[in-house]
């Protein structure tokens, strides 16, 4: 079977072209590469003759792309930052302590993160690295060590624990609580891309409300239950998520009615990861944060 990669110019010379082409000169790409005019030179004439078409024009001192330079150009830098991002990646795994984690946006900004001084406390040898995303992550094909999921993988070698049930409640700040808390039909609403949204809540309260579209609207859960802790509307989310805000008195939960969607969130990682001292650590620090809220 032939490698479709065999096809491809000597990468090494797309650096030099890359910064020939984004400085508009050869010799300031050799200043900024720290090497000499001449092996840029050659690293362009090496491209120039694989690909057998020209791409620069060299005009007096001056060099200028040509159309396929450009074209080249866009596919170079979308190259390079690739790989550039797929190595800075690897130092994940020259670092004893780091583990890399996977959630939701609003897992990371509502849950994970008020609890790290805490965790960081308790650990301090373990250095999480979070990364958040509304997409389902392959463990079996990424770096990440755990991941937070509403749909975790069936198969030999995962390791599966039940990590919060979904539970939304109206929340407000103190001032706008104190201001609403016996006519919520009349309260201003924050709205997220949350499918429980307050025409749920109210048909469930048995409030009659026409206009539960109006209000602001955030795609992030994290920046609506913000507008909600500085007074501008009432929000929905997860008690457990928003549990320290509420218990700072920065949010207070409005009423007792609560949307159950019969989301089910669940901790995810590898057999092989939980033999890693760091991961079980922070594996095991998860779970009992869940069971005490």
């Amino acid at each position: 079977m032939n490698n479709p990669y065999r096809p491809l110019p000597p990468l090494g010379a797309l650096i030099g072209f890359e910064a020939a082409a984004r400085l508009g000169s050869f010799s300031l790409a050799a200043e900024e590469l720290n090497m000499t005019q001449s092996a840029v030179s050659h690293q362009i004439r090496t491209l120039e003759t694989h690909l057998q078409q020209p791409l620069f024009l060299r005009i007096s001192r001056r060099v200028e792309l040509t159309d396929a330079g450009r074209d080249l150009l866009v596919s170079a830098q979308d190259a390079l930052e690739t790989v550039r991002l797929g190595v800075r990646r690897l130092d994940a795994y020259s670092k004893p302590g780091s583990v890399v984690i996977h959630m939701p946006p609003a897992f990371g900004a509502l849950w994970f993160a008020p609890r790290l001084v805490q965790f960081r406390g308790r650990h301090p040898e373990v250095d999480p690295w979070l990364y958040t995303g509304g997409h389902d992550v392959d463990l079996t094909e990424s770096e990440f060590d755990i991941t937070v999921t509403a749909a975790p993988p069936a198969g030999e070698g995962f390791i599966t624990a039940p990590f919060l049930m979904e539970e939304r409640v109206p929340l407000a700040s103190s001032g706008l609580a104190a201001e609403f808390q016996n006519c919520l039909s009349v309260a201003p609403l924050i709205h997220d891309e949350h499918p429980d949204d307050w025409q749920s809540w109210f048909l469930a309260a048995g409030v009659e409300r026409s206009d539960c579209s109006k209000g602001l609207n955030f795609s992030d859960t994290a920046l609506a239950v913000d507008a909600a802790a500085r007074g501008l509307g009432m929000c929905l989310c997860d008690r457990v998520l928003v549990q320290p805000l509420v218990s700072e008195g920065r949010l207070q939960v409005l009423s007792r009615v609560s949307l159950h969607s019969g989301s089910q969130y669940h901790l995810v990682t590898l057999e092989r990861n939980l033999q890693r001292a760091a991961v079980r650590s922070l594996w095991d620090w998860m779970l009992a944060e869940t069971s005490d809220s």
